[in-house]
């Protein structure tokens, strides 16, 4: 065999080689970018879960405060000793 006929044999195993390792490996790449994308969504849940969170620890923290009560009971209904509710027109 010639050294020209060996190159030629040499670089289309190396490719043969090369498309079977892509070809096999098509399926891992497909379940790392469904792992990927699960991962990406659960961190999406978790951003917005942690929003909600402050949101809710912000509201508390008003709530303890004195306003906050009053602001409270206001919507609930009640009234300062004194005070008459003012009907306002729709």
């Amino acid at each position: 065999m010639s050294k020209e006929a060996r190159a030629i044999f040499i670089v289309l195993f190396i490719g043969a080689a090369v498309g079977t390792g892509l070809y096999l490996s098509r399926g891992p790449w497909q379940m790392y970018r469904q792992q990927k994308s699960k991962a990406d969504q659960a961190q999406g849940q978790m951003r917005a879960a942690e929003k909600e969170r402050e949101q809710l620890t912000k509201e508390n923290a008003h709530s303890d405060t004195p306003a906050g009560r009053e602001e409270a009971a206001r919507k609930a209904g009640f009234l300062k000793p004194g005070e008459q509710k003012v009907e306002t027109a729709p």
